[in-house]
């Protein structure tokens, strides 16, 4: 558990899994536009099978260390936010984000990101940390400046969005010794 005075930080948990199905559900006309997994209307199951695919990565540590965003008011469940595991021999991560579109604007991702960034420096001893996104996503671009992260490359034509438009991404970094 990372907290600060807003947000608590947690690992995934099968117990919240129908608050994460809500919270996806709520936001799949804002999620689909820049992510390629959202559902209409995922169900319970899929939901849960994806926690525990991520309680699963988190003890071996394989391609992610993702944790539940929860306000400290009322433990609502906000986003969730991840390492997405880039090389540990480095140790380098990549940030993986989202939050629910009642909640989007408060000010969650920016403090889910400083918190997870300590977390990933003084715990997993991380040299490098980045913050990928597609050119179009302006709140993730905010995001990433506003902690601080430079701009470092765009990548021309290497995904595609939802809708089969082909996308540039925007690579924003840090690096510690």
């Amino acid at each position: 558990m990372i907290a600060d005075s807003v947000i608590t930080l947690v690992r995934p948990r099968l117990d919240l899994a129908e608050e994460v199905r809500d919270a996806l559900a709520e936001s799949y006309e804002d999620h689909i536009k820049f992510m390629l997994w959202p559902e209409p209307d995922p169900s319970l199951e899929s939901v849960r099978s994806n926690i525990q695919k991520a309680i699963n990565n988190f003890e071996n540590d394989l391609d992610e260390y993702r944790f539940l965003i929860l306000r400290n008011s009322d433990a609502r469940l906000v986003g969730t936010i991840s390492l997405l595991i880039r090389n540990l021999k480095i140790p380098y991560f990549e940030f993986g984000y989202w939050v629910r579109s009642s909640e989007q604007g408060k000010g969650y991702i920016s403090a889910a990101v400083r918190l997870l960034e300590d977390y990933a420096v003084n715990t997993l001893k991380a040299r490098r940390l980045e913050i990928r996104m597609a050119e179009s996503n302006i709140a993730s671009i905010r995001v990433a400046e506003r902690a601080g992260y430079a701009f470092e490359a765009k990548l021309h034509s290497d995904g595609m969005l939802s809708d089969g438009t082909i996308r540039n991404s925007l690579i924003y970094f840090k690096l510690y010794s």
